[in-house]
């Protein structure tokens, strides 16, 4: 039985390689890396999202502008049209629901526009009844949302803590959206892009925040007159996958996801199940680019 069932699921990978013309172009001791149907057709295609049999996700392909496309990983995409709201930046369906970054007719201090979620209806590839998200404050920045399975769990991007911050709203008895948690705080001068819910209680995400050498500190004196530590700055490094998990009711520290990371950037990680998915990838063509994963381990 236990042979019969390997030969089903080899028989079944080997059709879906095949759909998404999928070739195996870079393995180590924990993951394979396939070509996907995307990036051998186009390039600067950026973090996609589930829909229907196939992803949506955004790519500036043959064009100045970040655009959002549809494909079904086996014939052309299709461009979807969100009108000038849209902006570089993920997007995520929940059955009909498509939630996506915006602009802000508000800017911030530094001169720039403040970004926003919004929410409109997707039917036959084509968006309605676009409508700003009420929790979303003009002062503040709110990009790349990302949505549970079962649509009940919302992840973001946020600037409301001064820094750059992920945090978690659900759906609460009336089918609105308020907020539960502040996932994760990053450091200053640093990035947060592409979180994703791997399940309720984990959480991955891209940064460029790098977990090592202090390059520089500020300080500042307290009431009391004391010298305290105000800001840390760290050394840069490039763009890696980090898992955060809830335990206990508290979340913990981000860890690397080593196993998807290399000398190139890592912008984002989606998973179809829990060992195999997409990963976009900085890698080969000098472009981002989405590439199917399987994890050995």
């Amino acid at each position: 039985m236990k042979n019969a069932c390997l030969q089903l699921f080899f028989i079944f990978f080997m059709l879906s390689a095949t759909a998404q013309e999928m070739y195996l172009i870079e393995e180590t001791d924990s993951i394979q890396l396939f070509e996907t149907y995307l990036s051998n057709t186009s390039t600067s295609n950026v973090f996609p999202a589930f829909y229907k049999n196939g992803l949506i996700y955004v790519s500036k392909y043959k064009d100045n502008f970040y655009n959002l496309f549809y494909s079904d990983l086996q014939s052309a995409s299709i461009k979807i049209s969100l009108g000038n709201r849209f902006q570089f930046g993920a997007a995520v369906i929940h059955e009909t629901e498509i939630y996506f970054t915006g602009i802000s007719k508000r800017m911030d201090t530094k001169g720039y526009f403040n970004s926003t979620i919004y929410k409109g209806i997707m039917e036959d590839l084509k968006v309605k009844k676009i409508e700003k998200l009420d929790f979303c404050d003009k002062n503040f920045s709110y990009t790349d949302p990302s949505i549970s399975a079962n649509g009940k769990q919302m992840v973001l991007v946020s600037s409301e803590k001064e820094f750059l911050h992920i945090l978690e709203f659900v759906k609460n008895e009336v089918n609105e959206w308020e907020k539960k948690s502040v996932v994760f705080i990053s450091h200053p001068n640093f990035d947060i892009i592409n979180p994703t819910i791997y399940n309720e209680n984990t959480i991955y995400f891209s940064s460029n925040i790098f977990n090592g050498e202090i390059i520089g500190a500020s300080y500042t004196t307290n009431k009391n007159d004391e010298i305290v530590l105000d800001k840390v700055k760290r050394a840069e490094g490039v763009f890696n996958i980090y898992k955060i998990e809830r335990k206990q009711g508290s979340w913990g520290i981000p860890i690397k996801a080593n196993e998807f990371n290399s000398e190139f950037d890592e912008l984002g990680v989606l998973f179809d199940s829990e060992k195999s998915g997409y990963l976009t990838s900085f890698r080969y063509n000098g472009n981002d680019n989405i590439y199917y994963f399987i994890l050995k381990q």
